[in-house]
């Protein structure tokens, strides 16, 4: 690890405070609405509609298929079906999680967004057939992960994918541990983001550590970029 990027700390037994079981309804609905908000104002909801942008420009169609895993609250494909309507592009999205309790917030939230599509699916264990969306998107998932099954969602998603994926992640290093840390003790009230803020920070990988996991995904046409001090994104093309 060099200077800036310090070792990164995973505990596989001490799971994130949103993965676990029994939360305050409450407390995990607002926990999702700062994700969003991170997403909003951080940087996630542009990368994902701009690596999109870059990946369907050559599509000759108007109608698209996308999956999104881990959905959370489902706000990135709210935002990707705003997106379509005001360019009249038929989009149809499955939103996909493993959390049950997230998922009835994520059908709340998709009520009056008859695009999006909410379904139920442990990312080691999907059960989509090769090439059946034309773009798989994964947002703030992968540090949730071990090395190995990271491995494995890359190879799933890159399998799923017809035309292209776009995933995006926190990205380690001294200066995301730090001030997540400081915005956990100051800006954010919410008990789960407050202990999952820096947690998710010491637990995401590097640029480099992720373009060796996609190497040994399969995954060959794709970049990885930088967005500001907290994310990364993997993006590509079949």
């Amino acid at each position: 690890m060099s200077l800036l990027v310090p070792p990164r700390r995973f505990d596989p037994a001490v799971p994130e405070m949103m993965d676990r079981r029994g939360n305050d309804p409450a407390l995990l609905r607002a926990d999702l609405h700062v994700l969003g908000n991170f997403n909003r104002f951080l940087g996630g909801h542009r990368i994902a509609l701009g690596y999109l942008d870059e990946l369907l420009e050559k599509l000759p169609t108007s109608r698209v298929s996308v999956l999104d895993l881990a959905t959370g609250g489902a706000d990135v494909p709210r935002i990707i079906a705003q997106w379509a309507r005001q360019r009249g592009v038929r989009v149809e999205i499955t939103a996909v999680d493993g959390n049950p309790e997230i998922l009835r917030i994520a059908r709340e939230q998709c009520a009056s967004w008859p695009e999006i599509r909410i379904e139920q699916h442990d990312l080691l264990t999907l059960p989509y057939p090769v090439a059946s969306f034309d773009v798989v998107l994964c947002s703030l998932t992968l540090h949730h992960f071990s090395a190995p099954n990271v491995v494995a969602i890359l190879r799933r998603i890159h399998d799923i994918a017809r035309v292209g994926y776009i995933i995006n992640d926190l990205r380690r290093n001294r200066v995301a541990i730090g001030l997540s840390k400081l915005m956990a003790r100051t800006v954010i009230s919410n008990p789960i983001a407050r202990f999952d803020a820096p947690a998710s920070c010491e637990r995401a990988f590097s640029v480099a550590e992720l373009r060796v996991m996609a190497v040994q995904a399969g995954l060959g046409n794709f970049v990885i970029r930088r967005h500001g001090f907290f994310r990364m994104a993997i993006a590509g093309r079949k």
